[in-house]
């Protein structure tokens, strides 16, 4: 199902010139990603309602009748409300959809991202409640934690690279046709093998990332965890699972700080170990491969209203109106491809 050809990720859908996806394989395609998350894949959450949220905007669109344009604003606006809803963030959402949906600061965009958003978020609290995700306590800024911040910084710049480069090449290696069934059993069986000795391994990374916040594990714990769930979730990938990377970047970062962090304290005491890995985990790594749009994949990042110098005048479009690369563009976005994932 994954492999089939009517499947299409949001940013595939966004570049169509009819941006819709089919709803019925969009709707299997999700189920999987939750039974995936739910027998402990060790995914984000967001992919599967990011993604339903983005078709069934998507067909609503098209059955009224709107126009193209129309349609990839309310797909990209389904997509930061789904978002939303699963992590409660209605703002994280709408930044989602016009920072990395639609790269857009238009009013009209951003209206529309605003309210789906909130809209989507406050639908879902009487079942997802509108409690925040992590509970955290206060901490106040410290010395050896200013210190240790900086000596943190190009540890987790390779933590990051090293993350991204692992899922990356997970992703681009999954199997197909009768090898699928076969990798995601022996590959799962794997990670259940794994999580034997280290439980947290199992699920998103929610619970090893409140156990660190917490500083409720042992240095010795937090420091194979920060190395396993990476594995782990390379493993889910190259199984041929998809699934969201966001809570198992922000689980990696905050077991980084908290293993780290307990190696500083015997050095510098003073400091709770909750505070060491609530910074790690702002510092995650860096997961979003759709972090540059369909328009700019193979490209650096050019300012919303300001042509872009590496494109005919012709072809200079506004970053309001996110319409398809064009031919020229197509052999440079084809080798990014390669390298991009929803």
């Amino acid at each position: 199902m994954r492999h089939h050809r009517d499947t299409l990720t949001v940013t595939d859908a966004l570049r169509a010139d009819a941006p819709r996806m089919p709803l019925p394989t969009t709707l299997a395609d999700s189920a999987l990603q939750i039974l995936a998350v739910a027998f402990g894949a060790s995914l984000g959450r967001e992919g599967a309602p990011r993604q339903l949220g983005a078709a069934t905007g998507a067909w609503l669109a098209a059955r009224a009748g709107l126009p193209a344009t129309h349609q990839r604003t309310i797909l990209a606006c389904g997509a930061g409300a789904g978002l939303a809803a699963v992590y409660n963030v209605p703002l994280g959402g709408a930044l989602f959809t016009l920072e990395i949906l639609l790269a857009s600061t238009a009013r009209t965009h951003i209206i529309a991202a605003v309210l789906t958003s909130a809209i989507a978020t406050a639908t879902a609290w009487p079942l997802l409640s509108n409690h925040p995700t992590y509970q955290v306590a206060s901490f106040h800024l410290t010395a050896p934690m200013l210190i240790w911040s900086v000596l943190l910084g190009p540890l987790a710049g390779v933590t990051s690279a090293g993350f991204t480069q692992l899922t990356t090449a997970a992703r681009t290696h999954t199997p197909r046709g009768w090898r699928l069934p076969v990798a995601t059993t022996v590959l799962f069986a794997a990670v259940g093998a794994l999580a034997i000795p280290f439980p947290p391994l199992l699920g998103n990374g929610k619970g090893p990332a409140q156990l660190a916040f917490n500083g409720a594990l042992g240095l010795p714990l937090f420091a194979a965890l920060v190395l396993l769930k990476p594995l782990a979730t390379a493993l889910c990938l190259r199984s041929g699972a998809t699934g969201g990377l966001l809570t198992p970047a922000l689980a990696t970062g905050g077991l980084l700080g908290a293993a780290t962090g307990g190696l500083w304290t015997h050095l510098w005491p003073g400091t709770p170990l909750g505070a060491y890995a609530l910074i790690g985990g702002r510092r995650r790594p860096r997961h979003h491969p759709t972090r540059t749009t369909h328009r700019d994949r193979a490209r650096p990042r050019i300012h919303p209203h300001r042509p872009d110098p590496a494109r005919p005048h012709s072809d200079r479009r506004r970053s309001s109106h996110p319409h398809p690369p064009t031919p020229a563009l197509a052999n440079r976005k084809q080798a990014a491809d390669r390298l991009m994932t929803t």
